[in-house]
């Protein structure tokens, strides 16, 4: 019984497969092959130079929409630093912050956040918790250009950033 079946099917799917094999071909009007393209001497990823070969430098272009300190906003950096260094609060170090992120100079941020960091741990800035000194570092971060966050320097900041989060993480779970 059981061969049976198996006979049948077997024979049922040979029959399937010579009718597959019988049919014409469909008639279609587009070609069945692309025609290739033109042919180009073959290049490597990397052709137009070739070994040892000596380049001159590129001078780096300064973008037009690139930030440029004017003298209102040294003026401002100025005010905000003497401001800060008399009286360290919570408006002059948001002050502060937002300034030295306004400069567009991961160096100048990154030296502002060492700044108030260090007063936070000495007490000089009791005003300020962990949770919002943190929130305002990672806040005036993003006032910073994309170029210069993605700069040699934006990476040092993104360190000290990173030691300054964890240190005031481990203050906020105490």
């Amino acid at each position: 019984m059981v061969t049976l079946l198996f006979t049948s099917v077997f024979i049922l799917g040979l029959i399937a497969i010579a009718i597959y094999f019988w049919q014409k071909p469909a008639n279609t009007s587009q070609a069945g092959e692309l025609p290739l393209p033109a042919q180009e001497p073959p290049r490597g990823l990397f052709s137009d130079f070739s070994v040892n070969q000596l380049r001159a430098p590129v001078a780096e272009k300064v973008s037009e929409g690139a930030t440029k300190v004017d003298k209102k906003m040294f003026d401002q950096a100025v005010v905000a630093i003497r401001d800060w260094q008399q009286s360290p609060s919570r408006s002059s170090t948001a002050r502060l912050l937002h300034v030295a992120a306004l400069s567009d100079n991961a160096k100048t941020y990154e030296r502002a956040v060492e700044l108030v960091l260090r007063s936070w741990r000495d007490g000089s800035l009791s005003d300020l918790s962990a949770q919002e000194l943190q929130s305002l570092f990672n806040s005036e971060y993003w006032v910073l250009s994309s170029r210069t966050r993605m700069s040699g320097a934006g990476f040092v900041l993104k360190q000290t950033l990173s030691s300054a989060n964890r240190e005031l993480e481990a203050t906020n779970n105490r």
